[in-house]
């Protein structure tokens, strides 16, 4: 049994080479606990040359574990994964196994998000690739979580298979869906809209009333936070706190919330709805939801020229304008114009919190679109943001 290390930083890296035995452990632990003595905060025991591992050999991985929590276990094989799920011990201890390497040569490449680029490998699956990296590898692994979790809860999603490696990247293989999105379909079948936006408002209906048990998700105003604390480059810190302020007046739920939900990320397959793209799937309010929608159609329209709004969101914006006026009468469950205009009035003040954090993950955002954001934040939402923070809680109440 050999052992070869690296170190990053406050990260080591350990590679096990050979078998664990009840006969080398004893060394194997001195050599390990020597290494460890300083206590780094993240230990990974790379298992992709261990060949096999012995009873007192996984006994010691519990034992470092305890002295560092933050250990995990990488590239096991299959064999050794089977041990630790009869035995229990992946229970105890972080672990994953060696991704099967493929490759999207001659694939078709038939989406590019935020999060990566999306392949199709045959007439069943596809892949979504992200970088090879700790982000990338860490974004991997919560949308899949999020895949399975949300699937399970019964939101309408394709199936998430393995976690695969293709050359220097990580993806997530998932079922095909052989089906066009709301938003072409709505540009190129006008006389369904009605129909299917209905359908669309009922269905973030349905996935608002999902009560989802601790843990299973993100928290979605953390998320908000995050974000908002990393926009230095545009706002002062005064602006900044009063986007967390915003953030902490939205009450906190533990409703499921897409985090995406919009025209191009669900497709249509005959009358019924499908969803993907889970990687912002979280627990929140369900204005999170709502200001999606709100954002990607009529509130680019009441911001931008036409010719934008075209290229933008791929409709014209007298159709934006129609698909919001049957989403927010079917979902909010009225045709009351009062009550309606103090629905708008509440999400347009919020849509400048989700723009503005927004602003370093949507490529649609260029350097001149985020001048433009950030100007018309200073203009219309932070001189009165106490307001509407005073003004908007019972809407939000309500929600």
């Amino acid at each position: 049994m050999k052992l070869e290390h690296s170190r990053q930083g406050n990260e080591v890296t350990v590679c096990l080479k050979g078998s664990i035995t009840a006969e080398n452990s004893p060394r194997l632990e001195a050599e390990l606990l020597s290494l460890l003595q300083d206590r780094p905060e993240k230990v990974i025991l790379d298992a992709g040359e261990l060949v096999s591992i012995s009873g007192s050999g996984l006994r010691l991985l519990l034992k470092l574990r305890e002295i560092c929590p933050t250990l995990s276990l990488c590239n096991v094989s299959m064999e050794i994964a089977d041990l630790l799920q009869v035995t229990g011990v992946d229970t105890l201890l972080d672990s994953r196994r060696a991704l099967r390497e493929i490759s999207v040569s001659g694939c078709p490449c038939i989406g590019k998000g935020k999060n990566g680029a999306v392949y199709r490998l045959d007439g069943e699956t596809i892949v979504k690739l992200y970088p090879a990296d700790s982000l990338g590898g860490r974004e991997a692994d919560q949308e899949k979580q999020n895949a399975k979790a949300a699937f399970v809860l019964g939101v309408p999603t394709p199936l998430s298979y393995d976690i695969v490696r293709c050359g220097e990247e990580i993806g997530i293989i998932f079922e095909s869906v052989e089906a066009p999105s709301l938003r072409d379909v709505v540009a190129n079948e006008p006389e369904r809209t009605e129909f299917l936006v209905t359908r669309a408002a009922q269905l973030l209906q349905r996935l608002h009333s999902i009560e989802v048990p601790a843990g299973t998700f993100p928290d979605m105003g953390e998320t908000y936070r995050k974000r908002a604390t990393g926009l230095t480059e545009y706002l002062t810190a005064d602006e900044i706190h009063l986007l967390e302020q915003m953030i902490d007046s939205i009450p906190v739920r533990n409703t499921y919330v897409h985090g995406d939900y919009h025209r191009g990320n669900l497709m249509v397959q005959g009358d019924e709805l499908i969803l993907i793209d889970m990687a912002d799937s979280s627990t929140g309010h369900p204005l999170y939801d709502v200001l999606s929608v709100y954002m990607l159609g009529i509130d680019l329209v009441n911001k931008f020229p036409p010719q934008m709004v075209k290229r933008l969101i791929g409709w014209e914006p007298d159709t934006a304008r129609k698909v919001w006026e049957i989403f927010r009468s079917v979902y909010f469950g009225t045709r009351d114009a009062r009550r309606l205009a103090q629905i708008e009035a509440m999400l347009d003040a919020y849509c400048w919190l989700r723009h503005l954090t927004f602003l370093n993950i949507a490529p649609v955002y260029t350097p001149q679109l985020r001048q433009k954001i950030v100007a018309g934040a200073r203009a219309h939402l932070f001189p009165k943001a106490a307001e509407s923070i005073g003004l908007f809680a019972g809407i939000l109440g309500e929600m």
